[in-house]
């Protein structure tokens, strides 16, 4: 992949857990952990932090890839970013309308995971 420049900012990355969503997200949560996939890289740094974790039960990572590809609020940070697997363009962009960000994923049927660990629906 190469290195890759973070702008400070806001950022979405698009993933799938493939039936073992909290297994998934305990490991991309911890810090120590063995880099594996591209964003345990970006994890990785001590200013990376993850502020809300938006899930849906069932499985449109790439059209929502896509969504956000053809979106003007975001834009694509790394070309090959998480998609390696598929033939998306990328699966990590960079937010620049946090609000019409969230107004997406909630027409999508995202909902909002809570700290405790239950979902919020919109």
């Amino acid at each position: 992949m190469g290195k890759v420049f973070f702008k400070k900012g806001n950022y979405i990355y698009i993933g799938s857990a493939k039936g073992c969503l909290e297994t998934r997200l305990r490991r991309h949560l911890k810090k120590d952990k063995k880099s594996f996939w591209h964003i345990d890289y970006l994890l990785k740094n001590r200013r990376t932090q993850i502020s809300k974790i938006w899930v849906i039960f069932k499985s449109i990572e790439c059209e929502t890839a896509d969504v956000f590809n053809e979106e003007h609020t975001c834009e694509i940070v790394k070309k090959g970013f998480g998609s390696s697997d598929c033939k998306c363009v990328t699966h990590l962009f960079y937010i620049k309308n946090k609000e019409k960000t969230k107004n997406i994923l909630e027409k999508i049927g995202f909902s909002r995971r809570t700290e405790s660990g239950s979902y919020n629906n919109f």
